[in-house]
């Protein structure tokens, strides 16, 4: 599936989606420890939310990297982002996200093998491939976890499709 940074899906979102809000820049922590900040999310072509673009700053001398966004909880009055089962590890084994890369279904295996081996109760992949693969499949990955992220996506989505209709 195609994924959008969600500024070019819908350049208005900060005003027409996130009332005036904006989670861009919120820190993201790991485990108690800081690993960076909220630099973009990833939608598909449905306006699904699936992946916080995280910019680890000088940690990982500025790397970029895709956060599942089912593996956070956000709090708003902190802006901060929480992924209580990512770690410093795992960010630091991600693959590097830049503004010329492809983005397939081959770079998101390699972001999602590297969550898996640290999920409670991973669906096993085999048998799946880039063809037969949906978000579906493993749902800790990408079924929202807060709240306002839900309204904000259904809000997305509804205007999305206003938007194609036109």
């Amino acid at each position: 599936m195609t994924l959008y940074k969600l500024d070019e899906y819908y350049p208005d979102y900060q005003n027409d989606i996130f009332d005036g809000y904006d989670i861009k820049s919120f820190d993201v922590y790991a485990q108690d420890d800081k690993v960076g900040s909220v630099k973009n999310i990833m939608v598909d072509e449905d306006g699904n939310f699936r992946y916080f673009i995280v910019d680890t700053g000088f940690w990982v001398f500025g790397k970029n990297v895709f956060l599942p966004v089912g593996m956070a909880n956000i709090d708003y009055e902190d802006k901060r982002v929480y992924a209580p089962q990512l770690t410093k590890q795992q960010v630091e084994d991600l693959p590097e996200f830049s503004e010329d890369l492809a983005l397939d279904n081959d770079y998101e295996e390699r972001v999602r093998g590297v969550y898996r081996p640290y999920m409670t109760t991973p669906i096993p992949s085999a048998g799946i491939g880039a063809t037969t693969y949906t978000y579906a499949h493993e749902p800790y990955f990408y079924n929202l976890q807060d709240r306002n992220l839900t309204t904000y996506q259904e809000r997305l989505r509804e205007r999305g499709r206003s938007r194609r209709d036109i």
